[in-house]
């Protein structure tokens, strides 16, 4: 796929890269919906699926694109560390507002090609499946989990998935198993035992799943998009915090308002950016 350059090519990268590297980081702000936004995300999915086509020219094209979503992550990072340690409940009803902000476009997206019964059918065993999982892990007591090597890696994995899938926010899995907060903190201070598992975990998935999951969007992509809005939905009622609560109401309810003003400003945002058809 030939990219379009200019000389404002590798500023408007970069800050595409950064945005997305925000999306990817912050729970319910998809970084594959970002890339869609922006309109990146059909080259982005062809270099991955074949990398060495024209790898010279796409080289140069995502440069800018990489680097500034590296720099996104890490000072992003850093800010998310601080604030789940200071005021961790707030937090939580931040992303929920983050992902809620977030669900319209989903939906839209996920209907683009129609909503036939087999669509409506994986959302509801997606969702159904998810919910009930998280419940039992929450009900046995399993949820905080010892991080180690594989556990990074794992965590790498998922955040490929979301940089495949457009709508799939993994974080909000990370907060459910207790790995969020440490894994930023990680991320934040560039510490190599975590960075390094989890970019292990990044690129076996991509080189696994870039070249499946474009087939099976141009095959069933409203059955696949709307197993993902199951999954969306799913993994963000398991991080409601229940019973227990240390912060004012009126606190969270701000919060979730601006995680959900935040998500709409950042989808416009990306609006603007897209280049033009």
């Amino acid at each position: 796929m030939k990219m379009k350059k200019t000389w404002l090519h590798p500023l408007t990268g970069a800050l595409k890269g950064a945005l997305i590297g925000t999306g990817a980081i912050l729970p319910g702000i998809s970084g594959g919906v970002l890339a869609v936004v922006l309109g990146i995300y059909e080259p982005v999915m062809a270099f991955l699926a074949h990398p060495f086509r024209a790898f010279k020219e796409n080289f140069v094209f995502f440069l800018p694109i990489v680097i500034g979503f590296a720099l996104g992550v890490i000072a992003l990072s850093r800010v998310v560390d601080f604030l789940f340690r200071a005021s961790p409940e707030p937090m939580i009803w931040l992303f929920l507002g983050l992902i809620a902000g977030t669900l319209p476009a989903l939906f839209k997206t996920a209907g683009r090609e129609g909503r036939p019964p087999a669509a409506w059918i994986a959302f509801a065993l997606s969702f159904v499946f998810l919910t009930a999982l998280m419940f039992a892990l929450r009900m046995a007591g399993t949820i905080d989990v010892t991080p180690n090597f594989w556990w990074w890696v794992l965590c790498g994995a998922l955040w490929a998935i979301g940089l495949i899938v457009p709508g799939m926010s993994p974080s909000s899995i990370f907060i459910f198993l207790g790995l969020y907060q440490p894994m930023a903190a990680g991320i934040g201070s560039l510490s190599m035992p975590i960075i390094l598992p989890m970019a292990l975990g990044l690129t076996l998935t991509v080189a696994a799943l870039a070249k499946l999951f474009e087939r099976l969007l141009a095959r069933a992509y409203g059955v696949a998009m709307h197993l993902i809005l199951g999954l969306v939905l799913a993994s963000s009622v398991g991080i409601i915090p229940l019973g227990n609560a240390q912060s004012a109401p009126l606190v969270n309810l701000l919060c979730f308002a601006l995680g959900g003003a935040v998500a709409l400003f950042m989808a416009h945002l990306g609006a603007r950016l897209r280049p033009a058809d």
